[in-house]
């Protein structure tokens, strides 16, 4: 079993892997077999359609990854952490709050992203 902090680790770097082989691993390893998804733009995602929406996201915003950015704080199977997407040239994008549900072997369950505006990038 991960400790906690590599299982949010190893899913936050499946955010960043621009190969959607290595996103996939990466997720089974943090994920459940059922876990889902949901931010404000997408809802109820398998492992398998996180894998394409990452894509899409990084095609949209080249070199931009996502890192933790608190601890994580857990209590009864239940979890958050702290994040920010990073723009190529290293400007803070996006920052939001994961809650999570922790299932089988402390891997992830449910996943809920909440996440302000996209900060406007220099021109």
């Amino acid at each position: 079993m991960m400790a906690l902090d590599d299982v949010i680790d190893t899913y936050c770097a499946a955010w960043n892997a621009p190969d959607a082989a290595e996103r996939n691993r990466l997720l089974r390893l943090a994920w459940t077999a059922d876990c889902r998804y949901s931010d404000p733009l997408v809802q109820d995602l398998d492992r398998a359609a996180l894998v394409t929406h990452i894509g899409t996201l990084l095609e949209k915003f080249p070199g931009s990854t996502i890192r933790r950015s608190s601890l994580v704080d857990s209590h009864h199977g239940l979890l958050r952490f702290g994040f920010i997407r990073y723009a190529a040239d290293g400007s803070v994008m996006r920052e939001g709050t994961d809650f999570c549900l922790l299932g089988e072997g402390g891997r992830l369950q449910r996943i809920t992203g909440f996440f302000g505006p996209l900060v406007p990038l220099p021109a």
